[in-house]
């Protein structure tokens, strides 16, 4: 019997869901999970938010974050991504004290997960397909 490639994780608070590579590991801290390769310099962790009144504009809240960070928006350098439930995405990367940031912001109407992952380490290309299937498996439910 073959080993599965991924290993799916239901959010703690029960309304979204991803899959992350078999041989990665995650630890929920205050409900905020985090996911890793044993051995490696980085995590990707997910935040997440819920509005009882407006919409969540995925490219407003990836601005006021990198804002936040004092990091200039640069809309040529945001990557923008709809999967087929309607689902936004917005993704970037940036380097800030010697640590390489990816972002994302994964809205679905008053639904949003801020993704980030952060390292010391340069992101290679097979680091940064898993980190692109991981978001893009998210399915709110």
């Amino acid at each position: 019997m073959s080993r599965p490639m991924y290993k799916q994780f239901r959010s703690p608070q029960g309304w979204y869901s991803l899959l992350y590579p078999a041989d990665w590991e995650h630890l929920v801290v205050e409900e905020i999970p985090a996911f890793f390769k044993p051995e490696s310099g980085g995590a990707l962790q997910f935040y997440a938010f819920e509005s009882k009144v407006e919409s969540f504009d995925a490219t407003k809240e990836l601005e006021n974050y990198l804002k936040i960070h004092e990091i200039d928006f640069d809309e040529e350098k945001i990557a923008t991504f709809e999967n087929n439930e309607g689902t936004s995405i917005r993704a970037c990367e940036f380097e800030k004290e010697e640590r390489v940031w990816l972002v994302y912001m994964i809205a679905n109407q008053k639904q949003m997960l801020l993704a980030t992952y952060n390292s010391d380490e340069p992101v290679d290309d097979d680091l940064f397909l898993n980190l692109s299937n991981i978001i893009s498996s998210v399915r709110f439910l």
